[in-house]
């Protein structure tokens, strides 16, 4: 029976020559590739360490720094962390964009998905509790994070211990794909939270998305008058980012995503107004202020 990994393989691309890879497995579990070597015809090599095709990619600075939130507590413990401090109202609402998007997915029935900055798996974990054939869909979850990936893995493999994806830690602005390969590629406020980079996570996005497949996107956005809005470009210039608050205004990222998909289809899944209590740690929507969850589905 071959890998998953060995299922996918003749549409991956090394990120730095574009070559076609060899794979070398030293350990095998089932489908899955647990220790192991990716080699290009330019002799660029990848190792694959517990299970995850290391592409050397650091996590970012800003948002997700991952590891140093996971150094003393299992991945269950942080998700429980994290969930327990929403409210009802809050967890409601991130569900139902969760299964709008799963639901989207589910009606393309994909070969090939590809999360784009996976993060701590929220869209994954719904499409693994989905109808989603494991034996004809194969899931690719990406991050910049290796250590977040790898303990994704342990926590589905608990969780779901019949299914499998294949792990990959890499760059979304430089996926380890060949152009026109996968069904769906799908983000769940991952390429959102790319700040200055959204548009070439978009771009690259489309690059990898086949013709006939489609993007599935998760953003939130909220209204330019606001005071989230200037504490967002305030954070922004902070960080040498000036102009990246756009990212939460509808028609900026509408544009955006327009420029690389000819058939765009912004849905809209839950408005609210964020409760005081609510989405904490979170730097939108904020407190007492309107918002929209969007899932802005594009085809090339």
């Amino acid at each position: 029976m071959k890998t998953k990994l060995e299922l996918i393989l003749p549409k991956m691309r090394c990120p730095l020559c574009g070559e076609k890879f060899q794979l070398q497995i030293t350990k095998a579990e089932k489908d899955e590739v647990i220790e192991g070597l990716l080699c290009c015809g330019e002799n660029h090599r990848f190792g694959i360490h517990a299970g995850v095709v290391d592409f050397g990619s650091q996590e970012q600075e800003i948002g997700n720094d991952w590891s140093k939130y996971l150094d003393d507590k299992s991945p269950e413990e942080f998700d429980k962390e994290i969930e327990d401090a929403k409210s009802e109202k809050e967890k409601q609402e991130q569900a139902a964009l969760l299964h709008k998007t799963k639901d989207l997915v589910l009606e393309k029935k994909p070969e090939l998905v590809i999360d784009i900055a996976s993060g701590r798996g929220m869209l994954l974990s719904t499409l693994l509790e989905s109808d989603l054939p494991d034996n004809s869909c194969t899931l690719v979850a990406t991050d910049l994070s290796f250590e977040i990936l790898a303990k994704d893995r342990l926590k589905f493999k608990r969780r779901f211990p019949d299914k499998s994806l294949v792990y990959i830690a890499c760059d979304a602005t430089n996926l380890p794909f060949a152009d026109d390969a996968a069904d769906v590629t799908v983000s769940f406020f991952g390429i959102f939270n790319m700040f200055n980079l959204i548009e070439k996570g978009i771009a690259e996005a489309s690059r990898v998305t086949k013709s006939s497949g489609t993007l599935l996107n998760a953003f939130v956005d909220i209204k330019e008058d606001s005071e989230g809005y200037a504490k967002t470009a305030e954070i922004c210039a902070q960080n040498n980012m000036a102009g990246t608050e756009k990212m939460c205004l509808f028609d900026h990222i509408k544009n955006i995503h327009e420029k690389y998909f000819s058939e765009l289809t912004p849905i809209t899944v839950v408005e609210s107004i964020c409760g005081e209590s609510e989405h904490v740690g979170d730097l939108l929507p904020y407190s007492g202020e309107w918002f929209a969850y969007r899932v802005y589905a594009g085809r090339k």
